[in-house]
């Protein structure tokens, strides 16, 4: 399994990261997606898949619905389970967004 945290740029409402989620947890291999909605800034997303996603997959599948994205970071934590990133890296976190989880899934 392996884990990167991308941030989504541009999001504006739920129905906006629905689309992202449901259009990245089609790509094969995506086992926990876990996301923060920070309203018109950078989202953080941590994507978890069986193999290693290449990053042009993650970008285009967002890309799909209208999002940029910047490049993947692994997090320094994976233990968190199904929360959002705490901000220990140079990722924003919003406080007092919309956290949305999805894990168990197959696609």
């Amino acid at each position: 399994m392996t884990t990167a945290m991308y941030a989504v740029e541009g999001m504006m409402c739920d129905s906006c990261m629905d689309a992202v989620l449901e259009n990245v947890h089609s790509l094969a291999g995506v086992t926990v997606l876990a996301m923060d909605l920070v309203t018109g800034g950078q989202s953080p997303m941590l994507v978890t898949s069986e193999t290693k996603l290449g990053a042009d997959a993650v970008r285009d599948a967002i890309g799909q619905v209208g999002f940029g994205v910047t490049p993947p970071r692994v997090p320094e934590s994976l233990d968190r389970g199904c929360s959002p990133p705490s901000g220990d890296g140079d990722m924003p976190v919003a406080t007092g967004g919309t956290m949305s989880c999805i894990g168990g899934l197959s696609s």
